[in-house]
């Protein structure tokens, strides 16, 4: 043996010579690794949330829209057709066994298993990345899932019931099907991963971009067929989730999927605010000045020069790749939320990871890779305690809410309350209007009010405000919890607010509606 090596410098995976079970998580050092990763990701998850708003938390809107949606489809309505949802209905399929289980409870329940499930998707995802990284070697692997499952966008989007988890699964999926050394994939392995890779772009349109990202690979590496097949397996597993609500909805799919998308404005997040966030700086307290800029440069320059270490092999020149398209997406896209930066996750999470497991390979590496991955370790780590410290959520009280509400229809401008107070199933099964994406509607087509149907912004969209104020007092009564986001002009609040209160809890009003109570059967 030379001298300064260790027999894993020397092992087929360090050497990137894939062997016949690299990656996989079959010797006992390893399934420690991936039960270790997967206890920290779920804890990193949880934490906040027990030291906030608990499981039954409120505030977040997304999560609350998207299981509303599938408790309504279990009632029989359909997206698109009787209420707005603003991207494709793979989530709402997912979610319908958690409001089965709703149905069958609470929905409060059903809801707190749905989040809990997500959590273990983020833990699940964090195994799948040290699975990827042990293809170059053992230190890799550990500063891969250490990373994910401390990486704020990966923890904030996996902490409940939205889009990205398990888009992050498919793309992960399909990195550890097609990203083979030694060998091509399967003509198994390329259709099943274009079976996820479509079933992606159920989720979220975004994802075409990543599954024209394979496709292209695919073309330009291997051969037209498999390309092809990529292509086609995904187009086939879209098509059966997506034809029949295309059906049934008349065209109103494509309308809130793609068009209404389209037509989004840009948000107010561009530049370097949008990267603060994007490499979870903003969020780990930087803030959003002159601090903030210099820390985001930092990032930026460390990950560049992990980039510059990836693109000595090819492996991690196809890590890199996804990640410029990643990147590019988030970079361009109109509107910009910080769940939204969970897309770029995994593959910041390998680029850096094979940086710092690679710096071994550099003369005399002994004292400058321990020094690297132990520095290394220790940030990720830091920022993982970090995120663990801030609570998540808003506490509703839900006893006090449920039992001041009279009888009848409850309306409400965020879903995820009506599912705390156990009224979504109830109200539901009476046939109560509900909108699901309540806000949403203001990008919905048949909504807008500016030249050539634009959207304006909702402080000046007077049928906007005509709508959510006609909607909320319509019931018995109505909760507002999102008066901000929801923008009403001061002369429908003075309305709003003469109503007269019932509950109070957390930034929500329990109020009585226009309706009279309805008897109780």
């Amino acid at each position: 043996m030379v001298p300064g090596t260790t027999q894993e410098d020397l092992s087929p995976v360090s050497t990137g010579i894939e062997t016949e079970h690299d990656g996989a998580c079959w010797r006992s050092s390893s399934v420690l690794l991936c039960a270790g990763v997967a206890a920290l990701a779920f804890a990193v998850r949880l934490v906040p949330l027990l030291i906030g708003g608990g499981l039954h938390s409120y505030g977040r809107y997304d999560d609350g829209v998207y299981y509303a949606a599938a408790d309504a489809l279990t009632f029989g309505r359909v997206p698109y057709r009787d209420f707005v949802l603003l991207h494709p209905p793979g989530l709402t399929l997912i979610l319908t066994p958690f409001a089965a289980i709703g149905r069958l409870t609470t929905d409060g329940t059903g809801m707190a298993v749905g989040r809990l499930f997500f959590m273990a998707v983020g833990a699940a995802n964090a195994v799948l990345i040290v699975l990827l990284a042990r293809r170059w070697n053992l230190r890799t692997a550990i500063a891969a899932g250490v990373l994910y499952s401390c990486w704020y966008p990966a923890v904030y989007s996996e902490q409940s019931t939205i889009l990205e988890p398990l888009g992050t699964t498919a793309v992960l999926v399909a990195l550890l099907l097609l990203l083979k050394r030694r060998h091509p994939p399967t003509v198994t392995a390329e259709l099943v991963a274009g079976a996820v890779l479509g079933l992606s772009v159920s989720l979220k349109i975004w994802y075409v971009a990543t599954w024209g990202f394979f496709v292209g690979w695919q073309l330009v590496e291997r051969r037209p067929m498999s390309a092809l097949r990529l292509a086609a397996a995904g187009a086939g597993a879209l098509s059966v989730v997506l034809l029949p609500f295309a059906i049934l909805a008349r065209g109103r799919m494509f309308d809130m999927v793609v068009r209404d998308q389209l037509l989004r404005p840009t948000a107010a997040t561009e530049g370097i605010t949008r990267l603060t966030s994007i490499f979870e700086v903003r969020e780990l307290g930087a803030g959003r000045g002159a601090f903030a800029t210099v820390a985001t440069l930092l990032v930026i320059g460390l990950l560049v020069a992990a980039a510059v270490v990836c693109v000595r092999e090819h492996a991690g020149r196809v890590v890199l790749g996804l990640l410029s398209v990643t990147l590019l997406v988030l970079l361009l896209s109109p509107p910009y939320f910080r769940h939204y930066a969970a897309l770029s996750a995994a593959p910041i999470a390998l680029v850096f990871a094979i940086g710092v497991g690679m710096v071994q390979r550099v003369p005399r590496p002994s004292a400058v890779a321990t020094g690297a991955f132990a520095v290394f370790l220790v940030v990720a780590l830091a920022s993982g305690v970090r995120i663990a410290t801030i609570p998540e959520g808003r506490s509703l009280p839900r006893a006090a809410f449920a039992a001041a509400a009279p009888p009848g229809c409850v309306m409400s401008d965020e879903p995820t309350v009506l599912v705390e107070m156990n009224r979504l199933s109830s109200d539901l099964r009476e046939d109560c209007t509900l909108p699901v994406d309540v806000t949403g509607i203001t990008y919905d087509s048949l909504h807008r009010t500016g030249p050539g149907g634009r959207e304006v912004p909702r402080e000046r969209n007077k049928a906007w405000h005509q709508y959510l104020y006609s909607y909320l007092v319509s019931g018995s009564s109505f909760v507002v919890a999102r008066a901000k986001a929801d923008a009403l002009p001061p002369r429908y609040l003075e309305e709003i607010w003469s109503h007269p209160l019932l509950a109070v809890g957390d930034h929500a009003h329990l109020r009585e509606g226009d309706v009279a109570p309805a008897t109780p059967r």
